[in-house]
């Protein structure tokens, strides 16, 4: 995706375009690098300052409530049976009507002296479980439902109610905490003591902020408080199904579970949560916009600066297109500008120089190539010419001459013919001919054995690999016992294997790479003057990397040329006039 992007971009368009794209870059990289370090920060620290607060309170919350439980629980047993004040209840159920009085102006003492050193407890008072007539109540009692009220936990004998309405008569709608405890009277097992919060102790615990709202669970996941019963209605499923219902989730609840496994939890609209955040991202967006308007701003600027100065110099370049090369033009007044202007100017008399040496060099070219005209010879004069001695040879009874000027004339028509492009077998009856030519110029009968399958007899070849290969063999320390192997052979579907080797004295690296130099002052002109840097140039030339050739040589251990070639149905026409 970026390189495609860069590709984009450097195709030819305007400066003013490139200009704006780079800034655009240059402003949005740094925006978005920042931007998105910075969001994520300040997301993390916003997140978890407001989650840790929430967590906090709640934690507060859930512990104030086990510690207002533990007084309820603690008052509670005093008012049982095995506490003082149940004991003085058991006595006065089971006493005469006048010891009744005693005992009844005695538990009230009690109950007075338990509210007075417990400031958080307000209406407490015995009940029967059968009738619910109450008594001993410190205070007035109104409308009092033990079943409706909305159980937390319970353990043996004793249970945990969560905020509802107070049953003091005096507290209105005030909600409070309560607990019910079992007396177990010997004389009358079905009494209880009931025991809430004062109101005022209550409401201090669930503190009325509006951005939280409490609710509380039982340890039955149903909810027997809540500060938003529009979502969290009482007596339903903190979670239906495991899922949130669609009302529910705008909103962050956080939880704390108590040990008596029932919960409090804060719910928190998430709008409200995430207030700070938005308020940091809305403040980033206007920077970020008015660092682009800046961006395009200081674009247009720079675009306004160079704008002449770029007339100016194309200017320039305009007269030395139009061949103007005589005309100037004025400095910009900018000095990197003027740098590029004086370079111009440069070029432009070194332009001027270098049309007039070429002039001159075609001058002398044409000549030359007029001189090398004079200097060629008609092949078909030299081969009449050659036919000429042959048969005045055979006339005169010379053998040996009309052998020579044949073989003489067979390699010269295959080294200079026209027909096309060569194949192997021709490519071998060459070299045959051309040892044979050797042979009879050194009176020596020189070992040259040369193997290749029928198959590969009929593939195209350029002309003049073998014999330069041989040729090197020959004049390169071959001794008079000394022999050359010359062997062709298919190397897959492909490709063709040349090899050409020799027992003779063989060569340094100095003189190998002397041979395949591609320059002709450094190269051998030996025989025919064709050498090894033709071989080289030609597969270079025609085949590139498909070609290989490699020599590898000792002193006093000979030769061996490797040369592979792809097989090709046709050789191209510019192969054929190099060969040929």
């Amino acid at each position: 995706m970026m390189m495609k992007f860069l590709d984009d971009f450097l195709l030819p368009g305007s400066l003013k375009k490139r200009l704006v794209i780079l800034l655009l870059i240059c402003s949005l990289s740094p925006l978005i690098v920042i931007g998105g370090i910075s969001y994520y920060s300040m997301h993390s620290i916003l997140s978890n300052k407001a989650e840790r607060a929430v967590r906090a309170n709640l934690q507060q919350v859930r512990l104030t409530f086990e510690n207002t439980f533990s007084q309820l629980n603690h008052a509670s047993q005093l008012l049982a049976f095995d506490g003082r004040v149940g004991q003085s209840l058991d006595a006065y159920l089971q006493a005469e009507q006048f010891e009744k009085r005693e005992r009844q102006e005695e538990i009230q003492s009690q109950f007075n002296l338990i509210h007075f050193t417990n400031p958080s407890i307000g209406l407490m008072f015995y009940f029967s479980g059968d009738t619910l007539e109450h008594f001993f109540e410190n205070y007035s009692v109104s409308n009092f439902d033990p079943e409706a009220l909305p159980l937390l936990s319970q353990f043996t004998g004793i249970n945990y109610y969560g905020p509802h309405k107070s049953f003091n008569s005096l507290n209105g709608d005030n909600a409070v905490l309560s607990v019910i405890r079992k007396v177990d009277l010997p004389s009358k097992g079905n009494i209880y003591v009931y025991i809430e919060t004062n109101y005022k102790y209550a409401e201090s615990i669930i503190k009325n902020d509006l951005s939280v709202q409490y609710l509380i669970v039982d340890r039955t996941d149903t909810i027997v408080y809540s500060e938003n019963q529009k979502d969290f209605p009482l007596h339903t499923k903190y979670f239906q199904n495991d899922k949130k219902t669609e009302s529910r989730k705008r909103y962050l609840t956080f939880e704390d579970v108590s040990n008596q496994e029932w919960k409090v939890i804060s719910i928190i609209d998430s709008k409200v949560y995430t207030q700070e955040i938005s308020s940091w991202v809305k403040q980033f967006t206007i920077f970020a916009i008015c660092s682009l308007l800046l961006s395009f701003l200081i674009a247009w600027i720079l675009w306004r600066s160079i704008y002449k100065p770029l007339q100016i110099l194309s200017k320039s370049i305009g007269l030395i297109k139009n061949n103007k090369l005589i005309y100037s033009v004025p400095a910009t007044q900018i000095v990197e500008f003027d740098l590029i202007r004086d370079e111009l100017e440069m070029m432009r008399k070194r332009i001027g120089e270098l049309i007039n040496e070429v002039r001159d060099k075609e001058k002398k070219k044409a000549l030359l190539e007029i001189e090398k005209l004079t200097h060629q010879i008609n092949p078909h004069f030299l081969y009449n010419t050659l036919d000429t001695i042959r048969w005045l040879a055979r006339a005169n009874g010379q053998a040996e001459i009309d052998t020579l000027v044949s073989t003489l004339n067979k390699v010269l028509h295959y080294n200079l013919g026209k027909g096309g492009p060569a194949v192997i077998r021709e490519e071998i009856e060459a070299l045959r001919n051309y040892v044979k030519l050797q042979g009879i110029r050194y009176n020596f009968d020189f070992d040259v054995k040369i193997f290749a399958s029928d198959d590969i007899l009929e593939l195209p070849i350029p002309r003049f690999l073998l014999q330069p290969l041989v040729e090197n063999s020959l004049y390169h320390g071959l001794e008079d016992n000394g022999s050359i192997q010359v062997i062709v052979e298919r190397d897959g579907e492909r490709h063709v294997h040349l090899f050409v080797s020799d027992n003779g004295q063989g060569m340094s690296d100095k003189q190998i790479r002397r041979l395949t130099g591609t320059d002709d002052g450094n190269q051998d002109n030996m025989g025919l003057g064709i050498g090894l840097n033709y071989v080289y140039r030609m597969l270079k030339f025609k085949y590139g990397e498909e070609a290989d050739l490699t020599i590898e040589s000792n002193n006093g251990k000979g030769t061996l040329i490797k040369l592979r070639i792809p097989i090709m149905e046709q050789l191209p026409n510019s192969l054929m006039e190099l060969g040929g």
